[in-house]
């Protein structure tokens, strides 16, 4: 072992390595004579190209990370290059050197091997005599620690070899600032490289400057596993989960408008995206492909299914809505805008499509390759992580149900395994999948320790029935990231190699089990890279594949960890910033349910809804689910609002009589006829302004209707008068009131004003606008007239209306000789005005009229 890489063992001991993993950390490479590196280069940080967790430029933008298997818990994993490291690279190791392929990935003696490459010139000056050449370690690996520590070691080391003398060098000529070479290509017969045992072994590939004083410019590392007696161990059996999840598109909304045909279809927030990933080429589709490929073969996926998403594809099968705004924009719906456009055919084609195909994948399989997820997949360790705020959602996730996956697709499925995301778990996430039922957690080792100093079985007990089945973090990390590039699948394959080979060479004579859980939106290139690294060590006959439930029934290793350690704040930090208030959503569906006839279309939706919002799906994109968090309470809010009392009337005439029908009117938009709503209308002055009755009429409106419903009123006295008009719901008896919030519409209130104007006439001004009270003027005169006589006083004072001597208008002593009657008037005269009552109905009280254009009639 080389003195630093000696030193890089140390100080990852003392800074709290994983002492039960420990061995010598690097195997010296073929390195007999003096070291090629200069002294000056040694305290350089940069970066050539590794399959690890620093990677060159392509492979850091694409996330690419690895991480080192651990026996203690970290953070969620990050890519150990940084900003500084890049800066290196350009400065003391300008060559980025990518290795684009090996083959064979797996070399066979007496065969030859082919390793293909770039070199890119990440520095700012020109690279004079450029030149690779090839080195591979001496002795084999001694552990998977090991392996993590060579792919973290980003610069040439002083402990690396020369480079083959029997493997000529690749002579690249001069290559300019920010340019990269043609390919190269290393072509060396496996007898020549060293190999001595069976085992994994580094391979590096040198970039230097040719002639006098080469000086090294940049490494690029990665592994050789190499085994030339298969078959003699025990292969380790690998358990690889397949995720078909998608983040939730249809909207809790539920499409009424248009035809018979499109009644009740789902409403999806988007589609174009969905239909690209269902449809040839896409990531849904293509998973769907390579996972069907493999049915029949001895690889074994699990296939892991978020029944939302087969609800919605399903959904789209006979055509769909998609929200948008009236034009064409993604906005939220609402009942009185459904705010949706049709969804396309070739939306319906591929959904149509894509469950044909993946109901054919599933074919012959079981609840041990199938696995179905709550519904819509939600995060578990957030729900976990704020149990005050998320008790209501824990029973929505029983009462919805993941029966879509066994009807829809016509296969057995296992609903008893909790996935929380990427496998992190805490005591509280145990607690809950077990309250929820899950009897299995798929957990990351990062959060289980393996506690020994090999690869243990993946199945471990957590008391009361519970199973974690460990999923290897770093073998799970190799395929974290999405894998664009040859460079970066290379790499990739390699190392997955080189976990494996080595977990198997642990302890050979003891077949163990592993779990691997690639990212839930995995890639189709990631899953391309994944397919062919099982199938190319299931060649080398070191790997078992099995499904999911044959690695879970295993048999715990003895003596493993069972501690789990604590929740990574990194991992903690991206949950979700706020719950849905379940509780609030619970009582607005249940007042709307009091109100509208059965059956009730909105309650299932808004369910799922709920654990929509609450999906892993938004890890990754916070806002999104915020916002689909959001238009959810808001579509149920225009629902409820739906049913409100319009504006206040605008104007009556109620001629010759102090009584009046006032209409209220009640807007139903929703699809369904209302049941146990009432309006009341009250008069906060009875003594002013009285409604009669019981101010109270049943509201029965159909669907999409806003009949008037009218109430009689009598006034008794001049004033403003506050009218409030409400709605309640009838339960049992009682009015409760409905939708009763300052901002809604189920209460109005107006003001009525009744007045005597000059000319005698009552009137009621009602919202700004006159409401006149026709009554003849016979009427007035008669009623002053009678009270004048029962008191002996003339009706307008000592001195009449025309002068002390004058008698009253309308008396048998007018001096004129006229008879009564207001002045200017005679007996022909005391008809009564147009439109007025006549004496006897305003005695009585009886209507006179009504009219058709304030829709305001006196009481019938």
């Amino acid at each position: 072992m080389g003195e630093a890489a000696g030193q890089r063992s140390r100080t990852r001991e003392r800074n709290g390595g994983p002492a039960l993993l420990r061995a010598p950390v690097r195997a010296s490479l073929r390195s007999p004579g003096r070291l090629r590196r200069a002294a000056t280069v040694l305290a350089a940080a940069g970066l050539t190209l590794l399959s690890g967790s620093a990677l060159a430029p392509a492979a850091q933008a694409s996330e690419f990370r690895i991480g080192p298997a651990t026996a203690s818990a970290s953070p969620a994993r990050t890519a150990v290059t940084t900003a500084s490291d890049v800066s290196a690279v350009g400065t003391t190791y300008p060559a980025v050197v990518s290795l684009v392929k090996i083959d064979p990935p797996v070399p066979v003696a007496g065969q030859k091997i082919t390793i293909t490459g770039t070199v890119k010139n990440g520095g700012s000056s020109t690279i004079q005599s450029l030149q690779v050449g090839l080195a591979v370690g001496t002795t084999k690996i001694a552990n998977r620690y090991t392996i993590s520590t060579i792919a973290g070691d980003t610069t040439p080391q002083p402990s690396d070899a020369q480079e083959l003398a029997n493997v000529p060098t690749q002579q690249l000529g001069p290559l300019v600032a920010g340019a990269t070479s043609p390919q190269f290509t290393i072509t060396v017969n496996v007898n020549d490289l060293g190999l001595t045992a069976g085992g994994v072994y580094e391979l590096d590939v040198d970039a230097t400057s040719g002639g006098p004083g080469s000086q090294s410019l940049g490494v690029a590392r990665t592994f050789l596993p190499y085994d030339p007696s298969p078959g003699t161990a025990q292969a380790t059996q690998v358990a690889t989960l397949w995720p078909l999840v998608d983040q939730p598109r249809v909207q809790a909304q539920v499409y009424h408008a248009g035809t018979t045909q499109s009644a009740g279809q789902a409403v999806l927030t988007e589609d174009d995206s969905l239909i690209q990933e269902l449809g040839y080429g896409g990531r849904l589709n293509q998973l769907v492909t390579n996972g069907s490929s493999v049915t029949a073969s001895p690889l074994k996926l699990t296939w892991v299914i978020d029944p939302d998403l087969i609800d919605t594809v399903n959904s789209m099968r006979n055509g769909y809505q998609v929200v948008s705004d009236a034009q064409g924009s993604v906005a939220a719906a609402t009942p009185e805008c459904n705010c949706t456009r049709k969804g396309s055919q070739a939306g319906v084609t591929a959904a149509r499509q894509w469950l044909l195909q993946l109901q054919s994948a599933l074919v012959g399989l079981n609840s041990s390759q199938v696995i179905s997820l709550a519904y819509a997949d939600p995060d578990l360790a957030a729900l976990a992580h704020h149990p005050s705020e998320s008790a209501a959602l824990v029973s929505e996730l029983a009462a919805v149900g993941s029966a879509s996956v066994p009807d829809l697709l016509q296969v057995d499925a296992n609903d008893s395994v909790a996935w929380p995301y990427r496998g992190y778990v805490d005591p509280q996430v145990v607690s809950l999948a077990q309250n929820l039922h899950d009897t299995q957690i798929v957990t990351n080792s990062d959060s289980l320790p393996y506690g020994v100093s090999f690869t243990p079985n993946a199945a471990r007990s957590l008391g009361n029935g519970t199973t974690a089945v460990v999923a290897d973090s770093t073998i799970s990390d190799i395929f974290s990231g999405d894998l664009t590039t040859e460079s970066e699948q290379t790499m990739a394959e390699q190392r997955f190699l080189a976990e494996t080979l080595e977990t198997t060479q642990e302890q050979p004579g003891v077949q163990r089990s592993i779990l691997i859980q690639p990212p839930r939106d995995m890639s189709t290139s990631t899953a391309d890279t994944l397919l062919a690294s099982l199938q190319a060590a299931y060649a080398g006959k070191w790997i078992q594949p099995v499904s999911y439930g044959t690695v879970a029934a295993a048999k715990p290793t003895p003596d493993t960890n069972t501690t789990l350690a604590p929740y990574p704040a990194s991992v903690r930090g991206n949950e979700l910033p706020s719950l849905p208030d379940v509780s609030s959503i619970e009582a607005d569906l249940n007042e709307l349910q009091k109100i509208i006839t059965p059956p009730d279309p909105y309650r299932a939706q808004f369910d799922a809804a709920i654990l929509r919002s609450v999906s892993t799906q938004w890890r990754d994109q916070p806002q999104a689910g915020l916002d689909y968090q959001t238009n959810t309470q808001d579509y149920l809010t225009s629902l409820l609002n739906s049913v409100s009392i319009l504006a206040k009337p605008t104007g009556v005439t109620l001629p010759g009589s102090n009584s009046a029908t006032i209409p209220i009117t009640v807007e139903n938009n929703l699809p369904q006829t209302l049941t146990n709503l009432v309006v009341r209308l009250t008069s906060m002055m009875p003594n002013r302004l009285a409604v009669e009755g019981t101010g109270i009429q049943k509201v029965t409106n159909a669907g999409n209707t806003k009949p008037s419903y009218k109430f009689q009123v009598k006034a008794a006295a001049n004033g403003k008068v506050k009218l409030v008009a409400k709605l309640f719901i009838n339960v049992d008896g009682q009015l409760v009131p409905y939708n009763d919030l300052p901002t809604t519409l189920a209460s109005i209130d107006f003001e009525v004003n009744v007045t005597q104007v000059s000319d005698g006439v009552i009137a009621v001004i009602a919202g700004g606008v006159l409401l006149v009270l026709l009554a003849g003027f016979r009427l007035y005169w008669k009623r002053r007239k009678d009270a004048s006589l029962a008191s002996g006083d003339s009706p307008d004072g000592p001195d009449g209306p025309n002068g002390p001597n004058d008698a009253p208008s309308g008396s048998d002593d007018a001096p004129d000789g006229t008879t009564g009657g207001p002045p200017g008037t005679d007996d022909a005269d005391e008809a009564p005005e147009p439109g007025a009552d006549t004496d006897e109905e305003a005695e009585s009280g009886q209507p006179g009229g009504h009219d058709p254009e304030n829709g305001v009639q006196s009481p019938v």
